[in-house]
């Protein structure tokens, strides 16, 4: 018996993954504080591999991901020279460099799968599935209730959700290409828990991926699919678990439509009510302070600055001082900290592989979810700053855009051949020849 070990080439991928708090509520369900040293551990570990790993690899990497190592690579250096003039050692605040250090994610997955590109994407879905059951069943069964959903206790944090768009674009690119109720199934579930768990944005960012997969399918396969007759079975399903619902579950428990109701006028009007009120009031906070420090950032004075974000209610800050700040969106904290020149780096990192998509004339089907998981972070940052697993994803993607190659459909490759064998036989072509 032969056993194939090609699994064990997730676990570079998993590395990335192991720093959301799916993961290490996972390695310690009890532990607050255990939770935090091993994510620190994992961080500072992780860092450093990603680091040294692809600075090794260098020679790997494409002429543009190349440019932006180096330019990475540069930001660092400056941030650490400033640190050893101004306080004695070279790495005063870690929560300031990981701000670029993240980035070293995206360039170690690149590199490592650009010398061995055996990973199985498959692998993933179930990894990413497995783990999440696992954290809801074994850490946050209590939101497993339509309770707990009036009650919006959703237990399972935002980045956690925002993993399974992976699972869900790859189960539903199976049904639509494979066919089969069992793929049908495993995507609706998938769209089902990110509702339940009720992240708002998350909801959007799966809005938009389902418009921007639209898209890549129609314009970037060989074989566009009828959206419309594949779509059929799955609106039919939603229609009629609506239905139900409506009579047996909305009947009975009211406050769960009270409850939709409320999380949709909160994404209509998030500047003044729900938690995009409290990203609206943090954002005019720390604009300021932004706008003074816009090209390179407040960097180390940024760490060390009070808090500058008050409850109302209790008049006294939103986080304790002394161990920096906690933003609510990928932009602000980025502008913050390292300025437009670290979100230069950062968007053109994140647009590389979707010009790359826009230039290629066809892809593979894995190519396109990943394209369309990467594009999604723009809309995700937003709200959240993005984790780290995007990165390795992100970097995954770059890779997948460059090693897959997209195989050309039986009927397609004969027509080819056919067209080619007319010209060979032509007059013009054997007086050319001559």
């Amino acid at each position: 018996m032969k056993l194939n070990y090609t699994f064990l080439f997730i676990l570079p991928l998993v590395m990335t993954m192991l720093l959301d708090n799916l993961f290490t509520e996972l390695l310690s369900p009890n532990s607050v504080e255990t939770q935090g040293f091993l994510y620190n551990l994992i961080l500072k570990a992780s860092a450093g591999i990603a680091f040294l790993y692809s600075a090794v690899k260098f020679k790997r990497m494409s002429p543009n991901m190349r440019l932006l190592f180096v330019l990475t690579t540069l930001y660092v250096l400056i941030l650490a020279y400033e640190s050893q003039y101004g306080y004695g050692t070279p790495f005063v605040y870690p929560h300031v460099f990981m701000k670029l250090l993240m980035v070293y994610y995206a360039f170690f997955i690149y590199t490592f799968y650009k010398g061995a590109y055996y990973l199985k994407f498959d692998h993933v879905v179930y990894f990413i599935l497995i783990c999440f059951c696992l954290n809801v069943l074994i850490v946050h069964p209590e939101t497993l209730s339509l309770a707990a959903f009036s009650n919006h206790e959703r237990g399972v944090y935002s980045t956690s959700v925002y993993m399974l768009v992976v699972p869900f674009f790859y189960f539903l690119s199976k049904y639509f290409y494979e066919g089969k109720l069992g793929n049908l199934a495993a995507s609706l579930s998938v769209l089902v828990a990110i509702v339940f768990f009720q992240h708002r944005t998350v909801w959007v960012v799966t809005a938009a991926a389902l418009v921007i997969y639209y898209f890549l399918i129609q314009f970037r396969t060989y074989k566009p699919i009828n959206i419309v007759g594949k779509a059929l079975p799955i609106a039919s399903i939603i229609g009629i678990g609506l239905t139900l619902c409506s009579t047996l579950v909305f009947s009975m428990h009211p406050e769960v439509v009270e409850k939709l109701q409320d999380n949709f006028s909160d994404i209509e009007n998030f500047e003044s009510q729900g938690t995009g009120a409290w990203r609206y009031a943090q954002w005019l906070s720390y604009w300021p302070f932004i706008q003074d420090n816009f090209l390179f950032g407040m960097r180390f004075d940024g760490f060390e600055l009070p808090i500058q974000f008050y409850r109302e209610d209790l008049d006294k800050p939103m986080f304790e001082d002394g161990n920096g700040h906690f933003f609510h969106s990928f932009y602000i904290d980025v502008l913050f900290y390292v300025g437009a020149a670290g979100l230069v780096l950062y968007v053109s990192l994140f647009a590389l592989p979707l010009i790359k998509a826009l230039r290629a004339k066809y892809l593979t089907i894995n190519q396109i979810i990943l394209v369309t998981f990467v594009s999604t972070g723009f809309v995700f940052g937003f709200s959240y700053i993005l984790p780290p697993f995007y990165y390795g994803i992100l970097g995954w993607c770059i890779v997948a855009l460059e090693k897959e190659k997209v195989q050309k459909p039986s009927y397609l490759t004969e027509f080819a051949k056919r067209i080619r064998d007319k010209k060979r036989a032509s007059p013009v072509s054997l007086i050319g020849r001559i």
